[in-house]
């Protein structure tokens, strides 16, 4: 895993260890008194009295490198947790080992040092509340997703006060309003598969898309034999996308692009996922922290679906989410949801 996709499953687990928490942010900013400002915190779990009165401000800070942390990473962390008096609990969250300096380090400090790393042992012997359940692989063999596609499609392109028709392949540029290029759309290609993604989205909770995943069933594909397929039925689908605000350009003028009619063929595709599994614990594997097996749906949107464990009681969190672009070398502010809606069967992908 990413270092912050990392640190957004960290904060899963934590939620799942504090289940009464009313906010738990990813990518916190916290203030600093030494320093006279805010300053990042990987995860904080805010938990309140009934009253409304503050019971505990929890500050977990994430790192994953490749080799053990030394005591020089672990005492900055330490003296930066200090000067925040508004956290009454500071952890720090390695997926690598802590060194014996670290260690004492951190206890003389009054930081607490966990450990995440690949979950291998019975389920059983580290969460009590699930006897007699085998380790994680065989409790979660795999997770499969339905996901709508389209096949053997064209895309029409309306652009405003352009050509009536024209041309455009996958390099074709696309461009702003002032003629730059366009930053999250640079081509066509990349526009044409985000529109059908975006195609996708709507359609796939829409007739006749759910009745014929619930009454078809899918077989196998000889040249994708991850998938299995269902059958295709045509479809036409236009989407207004001037909110895009992306441009073409004719003859050296820019034509905002109005449109988009996608016409081919839908079909649902089912594909199975191994997660990948972790444990939370201490550094000496005596107090288990949270469990968690993270697998993606298999679509290129980035879409993740976690299930984490408690260390105590046996409800599990099931969580589905999408780190976007802007997430994947910063976190800032992220909000974890309380509560999620279990939904295993629907992804959606062009």
């Amino acid at each position: 895993m990413t270092p912050m996709l990392v640190q957004y499953v960290v904060g899963l687990c934590c939620l799942r260890h504090n289940p009464d928490a009313v906010d738990v942010t990813v990518g916190d900013l916290v203030l600093d008194n030494a320093a006279g400002k805010k300053r990042d915190v990987d995860v904080t779990v805010t938990i309140k009295e009934e009253d409304g009165t503050l019971s505990a401000f929890k500050a977990y800070e994430v790192k994953k490198e490749s080799t053990p942390l030394d005591v020089m990473t672990v005492e900055q962390l330490c003296v930066k947790l200090k000067d925040m008096p508004e956290v009454t609990h500071r952890s720090i969250i390695s997926a690598s080992p802590f060194t014996e300096g670290a260690i004492k380090k951190a206890t003389a400090h009054g930081v607490d040092l966990l450990v995440m790393k690949p979950w291998t042992r019975n389920i059983s012997e580290q969460f009590p509340d699930f006897p007699n359940t085998g380790p994680p692989d065989t409790f979660f063999r795999s997770v499969e997703s339905s996901l709508l596609y389209w096949v053997n499609d064209t895309m029409f392109v309306s652009a405003l006060s352009g050509p009536p028709a024209f041309n455009w392949s996958a390099d074709t540029p696309l461009f702003n309003k002032k003629g730059s290029p366009h930053k999250q759309y640079p081509n066509m290609g990349i526009f044409r598969s985000a529109i059908l993604l975006r195609s996708t989205n709507i359609l796939y909770s829409q007739e006749p898309a759910t009745s014929v995943a619930r009454t078809f069933p899918c077989g196998s594909i000889p040249e994708t034999p991850e998938f299995e397929a269902g059958p295709a039925w045509p479809h036409t689908h236009t989407l207004q996308v001037t909110d895009d605000k992306a441009f073409l350009q004719f003859d050296d003028e820019l034509h905002a692009i109005a449109s988009v009619t996608i016409n081919g063929q839908l079909q649902w595709r089912k594909i199975k996922r191994i997660p990948q599994f972790y444990i939370i614990e201490s550094i000496d594997g005596t107090n288990v922290f949270a469990g968690a097996a993270v697998a993606d749906f298999g679509s290129n949107d980035g879409k993740m679906l976690a299930f984490t464990f408690p260390n105590k009681s046996r409800e599990i969190g099931v969580h589905i989410f999408t780190l976007e672009e802007r997430h994947r070398n910063i976190i800032r502010n992220l909000k974890i949801p309380l509560t999620y809606p279990a939904n295993l069967t629907s992804g959606k992908e062009a």
